[in-house]
């Protein structure tokens, strides 16, 4: 169900058809326009955590290194200081590149990721998140449409043309979404 496009909605007067699927007027009991916030290791502000570690275990290795190690004194047959201090030296070039990457992350998820929305039908207690996508007016506009056809329903059969990326399902990539909390937001966990 994941990323097939959404050329087209058809309303009827008794059900109104996404794609494949066909949802029945006179069981929809709620029609919600939803905000996709992402949760877990897709959350934008995760990747501080990483970089938070990675330099904790760089300074770490960088203190016993020129902290401790000089002021041991063991016979190892080789120069231990120098030693330690190559070591430190590629600790840091080793935990400078993942901070970069997680940087990287970081600024990709503050900068370019555009929020994602989804529309959720509900009917008989079982909810289904029919449309997701990134342009919000859209998917208001296609709520308006199907909740106009549950208040008063079109005698011949209308036919909404979708604009914009919207597709079907309810999956971000190979992770599915679940409305949580209150408010008009999904969580995705990834």
């Amino acid at each position: 169900m994941g990323k097939q496009q959404v050329g087209e909605i058809r309303i009827s007067k008794r059900v109104v058809r996404i794609g494949h699927e066909v949802y029945p007027l006179a069981n929809i009991s709620r029609v919600q326009s939803l905000r996709l916030v992402w949760g877990g290791r897709l959350a934008t502000f995760y990747p501080l955590k990483g970089i938070a570690v990675a330099l904790v275990m760089v300074g770490a290795v960088a203190g016993v290194a020129f902290g401790v190690l000089p002021e041991l004194d063991v016979d190892a047959g080789f120069n231990l200081v120098e030693a330690a201090a190559q070591f430190a030296v590629a600790a840091a070039v080793v935990g400078g590149l993942r901070v970069a990457y997680l940087l990287v992350v970081l600024l990709y998820r503050l900068l370019f990721r555009r929020p994602r929305y989804a529309l959720t039908i509900e009917t008989a207690g079982t909810q289904f998140a029919a449309l997701s996508g990134t342009d919000r007016d859209e998917i208001h506009r296609i709520k308006g449409e199907i909740v106009d056809a549950i208040e008063d329903p079109p005698e011949q059969e209308r036919i909404v043309q979708v604009r914009g990326d919207l597709v079907m399902g309810d999956k971000v990539g190979r992770d599915k979404y679940e409305q949580s909390g209150a408010g008009s937001r999904m969580t995705v966990n990834g």
